[in-house]
């Protein structure tokens, strides 16, 4: 490996090719970064030391994790790429507390062995538990869990910031608070999370999932509405499916069409007492329970897996992830949907989410659309040829729609075609977002 110091403080990077090329794109593949070296601190000292050459030789850098964005969020350009995977301490669990303290470089699979030991996880986990603490909490979160928790970033007791300023800065929602508030789900821009200490909850032993389906879209959201408001749910997911395909005449010729069905994975959480139909799905309209599963919750919460080695096994995984991941109000929903699953191409699959996300208590500068019942709803294709510009002209009318019908974007994915606009959705916060920016990195030393 290449390594060279470049000043007396001890900053060391390295331009090793097979290093540089693992962070010139992220999990998106759809932008493609020129990183001038790559920085592994191990500790905050290091990170400020980072952060004291870029501001005295005017350069700059990009603080990432594992890179799990999907439209070069995490990549540098003309940049050094601060590699944070390093930093990757946990520390016990706090029982009284119910907390645990992390370094931003863990993964949640670290967090998730940690405290399943003593009973507890984080109040909300992401489907993929390979990103790290930093970079998910730098983007917001969600879980089946957000319907009763909201998205990670809610569930935050406190952080350690370094500050563009190169400052050592912990902060919570009474103690600087302006900066908890600007970390969270922002992307970097005022300061890099070294550590965080999160909020954890009791769990037990066993969950209990009921799958239902539905054929109509309204009994589906109205359930759906009237489950995330039922605090017996411990866990609940949505989903959309094709049912049959065919092709139909249009006016453009023929085209595939397809007829949704909708879907419901409804978790109780258990010991002993197992949790029946018949009490959890009272009142509810589905079409049918198709299946019921027992497992432990330890099991449940890894069962993303096998579709991750899947995208893996198949080449998926190198290729482009145009992810769409919007929080839209359950009505505003009810009305596009159907606009929406008749545009997507066939060949996006289907399995698009639906999740519902508890609004309150969040960070100030976390978007969400000021409405009931919000939803984050989301497109999440196995892999997209970065050539195929028909299904990519379609992704974009599809984020207008959502952000057309009051939507806010989950700032992780594809944030479409051109630039995105920073001011639409920051709203009336959006001076408060640049007079962070400037407050804590006038050097603009994090780009």
């Amino acid at each position: 490996m290449s390594k060279q110091k470049i000043d007396a403080q001890g900053v060391n990077f390295s331009q090793d090719q097979s290093l540089v090329s693992s962070v010139t794109t992220d999990f998106g593949n759809l932008i493609k970064g020129n990183t001038l070296g790559i920085i592994q601190p191990h500790n905050i000292e290091e990170i400020i030391s980072a952060i004291e050459f870029a501001k005295k030789q005017n350069l700059r850098l990009k603080p990432r994790g594992k890179g799990y964005t999907q439209s070069g969020q995490s990549v540098a350009q003309n940049a050094f790429t601060l590699d944070l995977t390093r930093l990757n301490r946990v520390s016990k669990v706090d029982t009284v507390m119910q907390a645990i303290a992390t370094e931003a470089g863990a993964t949640w699979q670290d967090i998730v062995t940690t405290t399943m030991k003593y009973g507890m996880l984080p109040c909300v986990l992401p489907l993929n538990l390979e990103q790290t603490v930093g970079g998910l909490l730098s983007t917001g979160g969600i879980g089946s869990t957000a319907n009763t928790y909201g998205p990670v970033v809610a569930n935050v007791i406190d952080l350690h910031i370094i500050t563009g300023n190169g400052e050592h800065i912990q902060c919570s929602r009474t103690q600087t608070p302006e900066l908890y508030h600007a970390a969270l789900g922002g992307l970097g821009r005022c300061g890099i999370i070294a550590s965080a200490t999160l909020a954890l909850r009791k769990t037990k032993k066993y969950i209990r999932t009921f799958h239902l389906l539905y054929d109509s879209l309204k009994a589906w959201m109205d359930d759906h509405v009237l489950l995330g408001r039922n605090h017996q749910i411990d866990h609940l997911e949505g989903f959309c499916w094709t049912s049959a395909k065919g092709i139909r005449q249009t006016t453009n010729g023929k085209r595939f069409f397809a007829h949704w069905l909708y879907g419901l994975q409804v978790g109780i959480e258990y010991d002993e007492s197992v949790p029946s139909a018949s009490d959890v799905l009272q009142n509810l309209n589905y079409w049918q329970l198709f299946h019921t599963e027992d497992e432990e919750t330890l099991s449940h919460v890894f069962r993303y897996q096998p579709r991750f080695e899947v995208m893996r096994g198949s080449g998926a995984w190198n290729q482009a992830h145009p992810w769409i991941e919007c929080f839209i109000s359950a009505e505003a929903l009810t009305e596009i949907l159907p606009e929406i699953l008749d545009m997507l191409p066939l060949s996006l699959g289907d399995g698009h989410r639906a999740i519902m996300v508890a609004s309150d208590n969040l960070p100030n500068l976390f978007m969400m659309p000021p409405a009931e019942n919000i939803l984050c709803f989301a497109i999440l294709p196995m892999a997209v040829p970065v050539e195929d510009s028909k299904t990519f002209d379609v992704l974009a009318k599809v984020n207008q729609l959502l952000l057309c019908a009051g939507g806010k974007r989950y700032l992780s994915g594809w944030l479409g075609k051109s630039d995105f606009n920073w001011q639409q959705h920051y709203g009336t916060s959006y001076e408060t977002w640049e007079t962070m920016k400037q407050r804590y990195d006038p050097s603009h030393v994090l780009g």
